[in-house]
């Protein structure tokens, strides 16, 4: 595959600082020698990368102030960590504390804590060998964790700086400024400082690229099949492994360490590129892998000693106090990357995946086992009347605590009550798997073509629940990971060495002022377009391009234009993008998305009761609209659906803990298909409906986002009438699978 630097139509010649650019930035004399010095210290940065990565995190971990914050109490945790453990193993006196020996038995007076804890010398002369080994290795981690530290608070008071002088953002401006807005004045600043020498202008999509070059690597591996890996495990079957710590050493493998494909954070080294270099290329990167996973294995010990440690102190309480937690779900890492849109930023991702959660849970509550309902029903009236027995006896006699292991037996049963009626589904609760399987995609975006009118059969769920995992697997899978992971390392990743070589040279592409990125991250459609999601027709070339599954390049493609609607795309893009709001036109009568998307998407968006919705028995559509010359061919509307329309949502339906920062573009997207609707309602004399329904959506902080889900569910739509034969120009291409491992 030829490598050639994408051209970018923005780009101009480097014509020096040009001042008048740059509203934002202020200095702090008029002399144009200062000037010029305060140019040249952000002018060129080595590593540019790490740069703007550090300048998301500084917005995102709201300041210096709390970043400092956060690293202190970082490094305190893990010496507490430590320091209580050995506390707690060496330190005390247990026959003591227990009275088990007759000496203990004999004392009638209470026992004081300074009888139970014993001095530091003789903690340091009873401490086992092991004890003495983990505590030289937490140590020497602990001064590694401290420098580290110390070199992240030197760069982010860099950042801060930069901020304050480059982006005219002060530290008490921070929190009342969007991601977007941060980027706006990133962008002017390229133009007077020269962040990057190789281009004059820099777009949304260099920044993004930027951001998230290894992560949009990683969730084309993940939409390419080639990850994660899959183990089969006798009668469970086949279980996907993605724990944590594989991601750590995924990301060590292909992209930071000293041997990795990428010898600098922009660069895949020149080798890969080779077609000729790929058998030796995987048989050096399979030896690598090896050396990862018997790494993982020796250190697999201390590892889990450390994974016990963390979850003991950090959730045992909280499971005391809500035992259902162990119940309840989580976006697995899986998931996380198979619902990531190339080039989504992680706020907006989790966003997206915490706007899903609630039907999701709804989705997967509507699968019930009534045999574990049955036998959990019985367990929480057993335990529950013992339960009861005791806390009356202990009202009665406060003696009844002072029986051996009493409080014990109250906590467990507490515990299994807890656990037994999380299992039990609301009585009253009456679930449709398909509406919640629709909700569940208008959020997240993303599903296999093989679920659609198949949400209520079983393989369904239980593809969805790998996704969407139980705590208590999350955290067996935590727990079990320094062990799981050599053995994928060593004899699962290993078996993909040549996949992922292929991968890497297949769609690695070079672009001016970027570095090399993932070609899919270009969101180019005419180049990856799937024809199937009614991508412009490619030019038939001996060479097979790859296109991604599941719509992946163009939901992407539309995500990015919500996200950064001032971004210039490419006119390939801008044709795709109006291509679907001509369909959505066309099927303006006929689009059960459009007829009832809007009302349903706005009361799940709006939550908050002063939003409430005022219903009434009329078309969404005017019927103005659906007599329109322009699309002659729709049909007439016969059913009726519900309107909506919304007042301006008060600060009660933003969440408490989340900031305001994070809050989506607030307008519609010039291309969105809302937005196309909204359009040719204004341009009619007497669609006064519409326009009081969708009129109010233009200025509200959820308006990109109902555009998003809306123009989601409809390209949706749109693919699965092609699959079912409605498009006749487009009954030549092919309905087969794209293979999991073809690159």
């Amino acid at each position: 595959m030829d490598y050639q630097t994408l051209s970018n139509e923005d780009n101009e010649a480097f014509e020096g600082p040009d001042q008048t650019l740059s509203p934002f930035v202020q200095y702090e004399t008029q002399d144009d020698q200062n000037n010029n010095e305060k140019q040249l210290r952000w002018s060129h940065q080595k590593d540019l990368d790490d740069f703007f990565i550090r300048i998301y995190q500084y917005h995102q971990r709201h300041g210096f102030s709390c970043i400092v914050l956060s690293e202190i109490f970082a490094l305190v945790q893990f010496v507490f960590i430590v320091s209580f453990t050995i506390l707690i193993v060496q330190c005390i006196d247990y026959p003591l504390l227990f009275r088990s020996t007759p000496s203990a038995r004999n004392l009638t007076d209470k026992i004081q804590i300074d009888q139970v804890i014993q001095s530091p010398k003789q903690c340091l002369r009873n401490m086992h060998l092991i004890t003495s080994i983990c505590l030289l290795l937490s140590f020497i981690y602990w001064i590694y964790r401290l420098s580290r530290a110390i070199y992240n608070l030197l760069s982010y008071f860099n950042i801060r700086t930069f901020y304050t002088q480059a982006l005219d953002i002060k530290p008490n401006e921070l929190a009342n400024m969007t991601w977007h807005e941060v980027q706006q004045r990133l962008i002017i600043a390229q133009r007077t400082h020269h962040l990057c020498i190789h281009k004059a202008n820099l777009t949304e999509l260099d920044i993004h690229n930027r951001l998230l070059r290894f992560k949009n690597y990683e969730v084309a591996l993940v939409n390419k099949g080639i990850l994660p890996p899959r183990i089969h495990v006798p009668i469970l079957g086949d279980i996907l492994s993605f724990t944590t710590g594989f991601k750590f050493n995924l990301r060590l493998i292909l992209f930071q360490s000293p041997y990795a494909p990428f010898d600098q954070r922009w660069h895949l080294r020149q080798e890969y590129k080779v077609h000729s270099q790929r058998t030796a290329l995987a048989q050096q990167l399979a030896r690598f892998i090896l050396l990862y996973g018997l790494a993982n294995l020796l250190l697999s010990p201390f590892i889990f000693i450390w994974q016990v440690l963390n979850l003991f102190y950090g959730y045992t309480e909280l499971v005391r106090r809500e035992p259902g937690l162990l119940g309840s779900r989580r976006w697995s890492n899986y998931g996380r990357l198979y619902l990531r849109h190339f080039n989504e930023l992680d706020h907006s991702l989790n966003q997206r995946l915490n706007r899903g959660y609630k039907p999701a849970v709804s989705y997967m509550s509507s699968f019930v086992n009534y045999g574990v309902i049955e036998t959990a029903k019985f367990v929480s009236f057993a335990a529950g009347a013992i339960l009861a027995v005791l806390i009356l006896l202990t009202i009665y006699d406060e003696d009844v605590l002072k029986v051996d292991h009493m409080l014990t037996l109250m906590t467990g049963l507490g515990v299994v009550l807890g656990v037994c009626r999380s299992l039990i589904p609301d009585e009253n609760m009456v679930c449709d798997p398909e509406q919640m399987m629709q909700l569940v995609l208008a959020q997240v975006h993303y599903q296999p073509d093989s679920w659609k009118d198949h949400a209520h059969k079983d393989y369904v769920q239980t593809e969805f629940g790998q996704m969407f995992q139980l705590k208590y697997v999350y955290f067996l899978e935590e727990l079990l990971s320094p062990f799981i992971t050599p053995i994928v390392l060593c004899f699962h990743l290993r078996r993909k060495s040549l996949q992922i070589i292929d991968f890497l040279r297949n769609y690695t592409i070079e672009v001016q002022g970027v570095g090399d990125v993932c070609s899919f991250a270009q969101l180019d459609i005419g180049k990856h377009g799937d024809l199937k999601w009614f991508a412009p027709v490619r030019v038939k070339t001996d060479n097979t391009i790859g296109i991604t599954n599941d719509g992946k390049l163009e939901l992407s493609l539309m995500h990015f234009h919500h996200a950064n609607p001032q971004w210039q795309m490419p006119k390939q893009c801008e044709m795709y993008l109006e291509k679907i709001q001509e369909r959505a036109m066309e099927n303006l009568q006929t689009s059960s998305i459009l007829q009832q998307s809007l009302p349903q998407m706005q009361r799940s968006f709006y939550s908050d009761p002063a939003t409430t919705s005022t219903i009434s028995n009329h078309s969404v559509i005017p019927k103005r609209l659906s007599n329109s010359n322009s699309y002659t061919h729709s049909t007439h509307l016969t059913h009726t659906t519900t309107s909506i329309s919304i007042q301006p949502p008060t600060s009660s339906i933003i969440r408490s803990d989340a900031s305001k920062a994070d809050l989506p573009y607030k307008h519609l997207a010039p291309l969105g298909v809302l937005s196309k609707i909204h359009a040719q309602t204004y341009g009619l004399s007497d669609s006064n409906y519409l326009s009081s329904t969708l009129g109010p959506l233009q200025g509200l902080p959820g308006a990109a986002q109902l555009d998003m889900n809306v123009s989601c569910l409809f390209m949706h739509e749109l693919r699965h009438k092609y699959k079912h034969g409605e498009y006749e120009e487009l009954q030549n291409i092919s309905e087969e699978p794209i293979p999991e491992t073809r690159c």
